[in-house]
């Protein structure tokens, strides 16, 4: 490659940062302080708007983050700090009762909001980062993004392994008789309740957070543990894991006599976290589409 074309590429290169650093900077502060504003916004609507329109909130936010940086690794910063942000207000809103109170009386329609957020910037940098080719898909901006996804998705893993903690161990209460919250009948319980609100479009009372979250509580565990699975020569361990897990969680509520056993949030955890695994192998066939083999994913943890 002769000098001229190298200067060629470099100027092109420089082009995709073009925004001011106090632009980028302010940009930055208020799209993470308009997260939990947002969210406090939201109240004014019911669900499913309300979800509706948290989710096109993060996707404006990170699109206009990008377009003014044109860094994945800012936009990642940006769902970063949104996320802890939303999660400190969350949090400091709620120690005024105490810590006891705080963990034994999460208010996980809320989380669902936060982290719905995270997912919608989330979304865009992927999308971006997938359907990229020529200067898009330079080594200093494949670099970016992969920085970029690792802090975000170690805050996010952060909090997530908390949330599952409180949901699994603090939230539970004994029962007196566990078997009078035993359910072995698919589709008799958790479920029974929940969808019939769903099919109709009733979103009161909290359904909409209630179903989705136990159908997707497991999502990001299938996600990322596809991503470190996916070249393990023993990849069927990775289809016993939900299984698992969940009939440990649902035989020790029963055991324990902390929580309700129904075999519907048993599958609906299982079928959540494979909805996952599908969701990585998806972007990952998409990227080996798009650059015609020469890449099979954009998720890389080296």
């Amino acid at each position: 490659m002769s000098q001229r074309t190298t200067k060629n590429n470099s100027r092109r290169t420089s082009r995709l940062h073009t925004a001011h650093p106090a632009i980028l900077t302010v940009g930055f502060v208020l799209g993470v302080l308009l997260h939990p504003l947002c969210i406090g916004f939201s109240e004014k609507f019911m669900s499913p708007m309300q979800e509706v329109f948290l989710f096109s909130v993060a996707i404006g936010l990170t699109l206009l983050m990008f377009l003014l940086s044109k860094s994945h690794f800012l936009c990642s910063f940006l769902q970063a700090g949104g996320l802890l942000c939303n999660a400190a207000v969350f949090t400091i809103n709620r120690l005024q009762f105490g810590w006891s109170d705080f963990l034994q009386h999460m208010d996980y329609e809320w989380w669902f909001r936060i982290i719905l957020m995270w997912v919608g910037g989330v979304s865009v940098t992927i999308l971006i980062r997938l359907l990229a080719h020529k200067k898009w898909n330079a080594p200093h901006i494949r670099k970016s993004f992969g920085k970029g996804f690792m802090v975000s998705s170690i805050v996010f893993c952060i909090l997530y392994i908390f949330l599952l903690l409180d949901l699994f161990v603090f939230q539970r209460s004994a029962y007196a008789d566990p078997a009078a919250t035993l359910n072995l009948i698919p589709f008799k319980g958790a479920f029974k309740t929940y969808w019939p609100h769903i099919k109709s479009g009733r979103f009161t009372d909290g359904i909409f957070v209630q179903f989705f979250g136990n159908l997707l509580i497991f999502a990001p565990l299938g996600f990322y543990l596809q991503l470190w699975w996916r070249n393990h020569k023993h990849k069927w361990i990775l289809c016993l894991i939900p299984v698992v897990l969940a009939t440990v969680i649902e035989g020790c509520q029963y055991i324990f006599k902390i929580g309700q056993s129904d075999i519907d949030d048993l599958w609906m955890n299982v079928v959540g976290f494979f909805l996952g695994v599908l969701a990585a192998m998806i972007l990952d066939a998409i990227r080996k589409l798009v650059t015609d083999g020469k890449e099979k994913t954009i998720f890389s943890f080296r």
